[in-house]
């Protein structure tokens, strides 16, 4: 094999890379989005889950904070005097 064969090769190799390339970049068409008409089930979604990870984060807080309070009364309570 010369050298002249390894290159026409290797062109025949890189059309059909191209080829492809631009069917994937037609085949993935978006369509328009029509503000007129919200997808209001996503709508819907979107608040529900944020509105339930606040109130779970809200909830752990207040759990931690409750901790918090309960350990920092047992540590000034081992003074050793009271039992």
């Amino acid at each position: 094999p010369g050298r002249g064969e390894g290159s026409a090769c290797l062109a025949a190799m890189v059309v059909p890379a191209r080829s492809a390339l631009a069917f994937t970049r037609s085949a993935s068409y978006v369509k328009k989005v029509n503000n007129g008409q919200p997808n209001w089930l996503g709508v819907g979604m979107a608040f529900g889950t944020s509105a339930a990870l606040w109130g779970f984060l809200i909830k752990e807080h207040t759990e931690d904070e409750m901790e918090y309070e309960r350990r920092k009364r047992e540590r000034r309570h081992k003074c050793g005097g009271c039992s």
